[in-house]
């Protein structure tokens, strides 16, 4: 594709990709009822045992995904430093190991262990996103993977609804929410110099689609695997409410 049509269908992609966490996470009953502070505090501890271990493990699948997908940034040696700066933020900020530190803040917040967040086995429901992200990274092809990740744009809105809900309704303070504002923050905007993560992977995939990258898998289209990483979130969130409350 030419850039003005890359941009274009990423764009249209896009578009679909919030309408569907808005109808399938944004107004489902865990998020309705957490932005309203209706949700029980079971509900809200449940989801966060089971998100703070699903973090750390897409965290090493992201960073994973610069050597799986060597060869295509070999070809765009421009896109290795801020590849380089989104996994280094993930594993350095605030400090190493990294948003695992933030993480456990807010987890110790709502009265979680180590032991509970870390080590614990998650919920079927929370681990088939991961799972699902696994598969596309070592099985799949390099656009099925960057394409699942056009879900980072609406997890930084999430974040921000997380952090409001937190500190409005259920008495948190602003560093106990850390969590959230930090996502928020790396998801959606330029921080320290390091391109938000959200614009970046829109970038590899506009690069993808000029490049002729863009092949998948029968079975699998560049819709199918954006699309279906937002219906999965919302089987997590699902998950969490049905056996939380």
């Amino acid at each position: 594709m030419s850039g003005d049509e890359a941009k274009a269908f990423i764009d249209e992609l896009n578009a679909k990709v919030l309408q569907r966490w808005e109808e399938r996470v944004t107004r489902g009953a865990f998020v309705a009822r957490l932005v309203d502070g209706k949700l029980p505090l079971s509900a809200i501890k449940l989801f966060f045992r089971n998100w703070g271990a699903f973090t750390i493990e897409i965290n090493t699948l992201i960073a994973a995904s610069y050597q799986k997908h060597l060869g295509f940034f070999k070809r765009h040696f421009d896109l290795l430093a801020p590849l380089g700066e989104k996994i280094a933020d993930e594993f350095i900020h605030p400090k190493p190991p990294g948003h695992v530190l933030v993480m456990m803040q807010t987890a110790k917040a709502l009265g979680l262990t180590e032991q509970e967040t870390l080590r614990q086995p998650m919920l079927p429901e929370a681990r088939a996103i991961l799972d699902f992200k696994r598969a596309l990274l070592w099985e799949g092809t390099v656009a099925e993977w960057w394409f699942s990740m056009l879900t980072e744009e609406p997890i930084g809105h999430w974040a921000a609804a997380w952090f409001r809900a937190l500190t409005t309704h259920y008495g948190f303070s602003h560093e106990q929410a850390i969590y959230f504002s930090t996502h928020e923050e790396a998801d959606l905007k330029e921080h320290d110099g390091v391109m938000g993560h959200g614009s970046f992977n829109r970038l590899v995939m506009q690069r993808i689609l000029e490049d002729g990258y863009g092949d998948t898998r029968e079975g699998y289209t560049l819709e199918y695997c954006a699309l279906a990483s937002v219906d999965l979130y919302g089987l997590m969130h699902r998950g969490a409410y049905e056996q939380g409350i």
